[in-house]
């Protein structure tokens, strides 16, 4: 019978190095959730001011640093990424003060990654886009000036305006020469009515098409192709993307759409799948199955909503992913802990 001892050789002991690196490493950034929200004090002002949200969801009233650290037990995430949910900075309009609130978000964001820089990272905010001057300041100062963020968030849409509306060409140009990570997040729909059955908030059905009419008209109009160093996030997994994606690149064998777009059957599809999609409120088998037939494994993250989704709704949710992974072998924690690695890492802010 033979004893295998391991041996102090050199090699093998940067072996172990490495190996507990990687496992340091993973444990401090276990499924990161990617969608968890801020609500600064000036933006709650600015909020209340404008006479709340315009959505017709309640804007929670007790959100704290404590709170939001603490919320990360409910999907098991070692840190989290916060941002400005919707109407975010375009409450306040498109001018001076606008600016002015944008920027106290961003200094109060960065303040609260550098007192739990083990726990929070954060997306900065920027003013409404169609403010396209201090847009492109904002992403300046929060690129080469501020250092803090990952990448920047954004909205589906502003005001009537498509995210690849051509008056925001310039910005795109901009992150593109950051080579930015971005989040992008459902923003009110104008339309009528409102209200499903005159009290649906539209985060519960209209957030999701928002998100999917963006999505297609980033590809559509070429952004997406002519940003090829741009990560986007999109939130809720995509919305009904997953389910749409095939429809709306199989528009474009018909001629008459295909001559009005900017890319093709082949080259949307690619886009389509070169997103990256977290999982908040988007659990079930159904949403999934779609995520992982519409995109690459490794660019789907994890995300729960909080503060604005309830506590029982995001361990509910979570419960449902864990039960799913647990048949589902192509999906897991830790394929959404390395995807998370892989890009924040990517996007390290320089501090």
């Amino acid at each position: 019978m033979t004893v295998w001892f391991p041996s102090n050789s050199t090699h093998e002991k940067h072996h172990l190095s490495i190996t507990i690196n990687r496992w340091r490493r993973e444990r401090s950034w276990w499924l990161t959730d990617t969608h968890i929200h801020v609500l600064p004090p000036a933006y709650l002002a600015a909020l209340e001011a404008a006479g709340g949200d315009p959505s017709g969801y309640p804007t929670p009233s007790n959100w704290s640093v404590d709170g939001a650290i603490a919320s990360l037990a409910l999907t098991k995430s070692a840190r989290g990424i916060l941002s400005l949910s919707t109407p975010g900075i375009p409450i306040a309009g498109t001018g001076e003060e606008a600016r002015k609130l944008c920027r106290e978000v961003n200094l109060y964001m960065a303040s609260i990654v550098k007192q739990h820089p083990a726990n929070l990272g954060c997306f900065g905010a920027l003013p409404d886009w169609r403010d396209v001057d201090g847009t492109l300041a904002e992403i300046d100062f929060i690129f080469s000036t501020q250092k803090a963020a990952f990448g920047v968030g954004f909205y589906t849409s502003y005001g009537d305006l498509l995210p690849g509306n051509s008056m925001f060409q310039p910005i795109w140009e901009k992150l593109e020469s950051y080579k930015a990570l971005t989040f992008m997040h459902p923003g009110v729909m104008d339309v009528q009515p409102l209200l499903i059955g005159d009290f649906l908030p539209q985060p519960i059905i209209d957030y999701p098409q928002a998100t999917t009419r963006a999505a297609v008209d980033l590809v559509f109009s070429g952004v997406r192709s002519a940003t090829p160093n741009v990560d986007v996030i999109l939130s809720h997994a995509g919305g009904t993307l997953p389910f749409l994606a095939q429809r709306a690149w199989g528009s474009l064998l018909v001629s008459g759409i295909a001559n009005e777009a900017s890319v093709n059957s082949v080259e949307a599809l690619a886009e389509f799948r070169r997103f990256y999609y977290d999982i908040a409120l988007s659990t079930s088998k159904a949403q999934l199955d779609g995520l992982i037939a519409s995109t690459d494994l490794s660019h789907i993250l994890m995300g729960s909503d909080y503060p604005y989704a309830p506590a029982e709704a995001i361990a509910a949710g979570f419960a449902e992913f864990v039960a799913y992974t647990a048949t589902q072998t192509k999906i897991s924690a830790a394929t959404l802990t390395k995807n998370a690695i892989e890009l924040m890492q990517k996007h390290s802010p320089l501090m």
